[in-house]
């Protein structure tokens, strides 16, 4: 039978700790209750009372925590503490430090007094260090960041544990000072180190920059670092604390991307060679065969007339087989003039300036006119039409787009030309329109390559070149050109410019 505790005992404890904010209660040997104090009744309620088991009063692993620690106190006569965790009525988790101490009459232990102090919120706030230093931890191992600290009047640093992994070190194989660390920099980067850790201790300015390090295994790694001084309230430096962050992959991508623009610009240097070369065999091209093309036809355009001039006394086989050799060398000279021309509007500087479009359609269909007295065309230009363009290109594609408004418009009794703009997509777009005999638009994709036509030349002349400029005429001023039509029914072409 344990020895119990004494009348005098347990009014001595009700005197001292009745009033106490921590829940204290006593048990006897065999862990029955013998006192608990108004913390303990208010908080475990009936279960407090005299003569209940005091493992009752705690739930879950506290209960066998509890019996183990007890035990101990009752053999061993030495007091212990342990943590005890439950889970309140609200579903809250609340955390209590159980300190238990054996109560003695004399040399007999008769039992052991429990004093609980509620530590739920250093529990509470002792989790959420825990986990913001592993948020941290995680933060800086996506981050490729490690953190250091040294108080200069030690001769070593604190490096986290990031740090080593970007230094390819362990803790066990390196102890961070600031010699040993010169020893990883590069050679080329050595001396701007020492001066920036120089400037930090004597002006205490932070320093910020690139370096490159030697890991144990001889990779190179770039880093960027950022150093801070932390000074005493006398201004004294008394501990550096800095920043580490690796940025190999960073630096490995711009070196890739200053490569391939490297190799870009050289492609780009042999390219632009290979158009000027280009370009001069084209101008080659032309004088070629504006001097030495135009030469052979002239003759034949003079002996064709020297031979009609006695055209009565010939055969009549001749006189037709000389008015096709006219014919071929007057489309020839065409020919010729409308290469001359593509190569010109394909290749001639831009000089740009305002354009008053209206006046300059007004002029080209004067010169149509003129050289046509026998038409008669309705002709509606636009007032206030006005661009910004190369004047003689915006003339050139004027001058074809108008010619063929006039050209395929000249089997209609009553032709029409309208020159305007129309709202496409919410901008105002230039547009020619006739009513001439148009085209169809399953052979839209032809309209604008060169020496391509849509009718026949017993139809309408021409070379097929007229349109394939206006296209690069448009082009090179930075715009698009189209074309609507249904045939018989006249065709508009639309085009605009920045």
């Amino acid at each position: 039978m344990t020895a119990a505790l004494s009348a005098n005992g347990i009014d001595a404890l009700r005197w001292a700790l009745e009033e106490s904010v921590a829940v204290v209660y006593a048990a006897d040997a065999d862990g029955l209750l013998v006192f608990a104090n108004g913390a303990a009744r208010s908080r475990w309620h009936d279960a407090a009372a005299a003569g209940m088991p005091a493992i009752d009063l705690f739930t879950g692993d506290a209960r066998g925590h509890l019996a183990d620690v007890a035990a101990r106190v009752l053999t061993t006569g030495e007091s212990e503490v342990f943590d005890a965790g439950e889970i309140g009525p609200a579903g809250v988790r609340a955390w209590a430090s159980c300190a238990l101490s054996p109560l003695r009459d004399g040399d007999a232990i008769t039992g052991y007094l429990c004093v609980a102090t509620d530590t739920t919120e250093l529990k509470r706030s002792e989790l959420r260090l825990r986990r913001s230093e592993q948020l941290m931890v995680d933060t800086q191992g996506v981050a490729h960041l490690g953190t250091w600290e040294w108080d200069i009047s030690e001769p070593t640093a604190a490096w986290s544990d990031q740090l080593y992994q970007i230094y390819g070190l362990t803790r066990d194989q390196y102890t961070p000072s600031y010699e040993a660390y010169l020893t990883m920099v590069h050679p080329d980067d050595r001396q701007r180190v020492i001066d920036a850790t120089n400037r930090v201790f004597h002006e205490h300015v932070q320093y910020s920059h690139d370096e490159r390090i030697f890991r144990p295994d001889g990779t190179l790694r770039y880093l960027h670092t950022w150093a801070y001084p932390v000074l005493d309230d006398t201004g004294k430096l008394i501990r550096l604390v800095g920043v580490c962050q690796d940025i190999t992959d960073q630096k490995l991508a711009e070196e890739q991307v200053l490569q391939l623009n490297a190799a870009l610009e050289r492609r780009v240097a042999e390219r632009t060679h290979t158009i000027e070369t280009s370009l001069r065999d084209v101008e080659a091209f032309n004088a070629t065969v504006s001097h030495d093309l135009r030469a052979p036809l002239s003759v034949i355009q003079l002996s064709c007339e020297v031979i009609s001039r006695g055209q009565e006394h010939l055969p009549s086989h001749v006189v037709e087989s000389v008015t096709r050799i006219r014919r071929s060398v007057s489309y020839m000279t065409e020919l010729v003039d409308d290469l001359l021309a593509l190569a010109h509007v394909s290749n001639a500087p831009i000089e740009t300036a305002q354009v008053d479009l209206s006046q300059l359609c007004g002029e080209i269909l004067s010169n149509l006119r003129f050289t046509s007295p026998e038409r008669k065309v309705s002709v509606d230009i636009q007032p206030g039409l006005r661009c910004s363009g190369d004047l003689s290109l915006i003339r050139a594609a004027m001058e074809n787009l108008i010619g063929n408004a006039w050209k395929y418009s000249s089997r209609v009794m009553e032709a029409r030309i309208t020159i305007g703009t129309v709202n496409v997509d919410g901008r105002a777009t230039f547009c020619v329109r006739d009513n001439g005999a148009g085209f169809d638009m399953k052979d839209a994709h032809r309209l604008f390559a060169p020496f391509e036509r849509l009718h026949l030349s017993t139809e309408f002349d021409g070379t097929g070149v007229g349109l394939a400029a206006v296209q690069r005429i448009i082009h090179r001023h930075g715009g698009r050109v189209w074309a609507q039509s249904e045939p018989g029914q006249g065709a508009t072409f639309f085009f605009d410019l920045p």
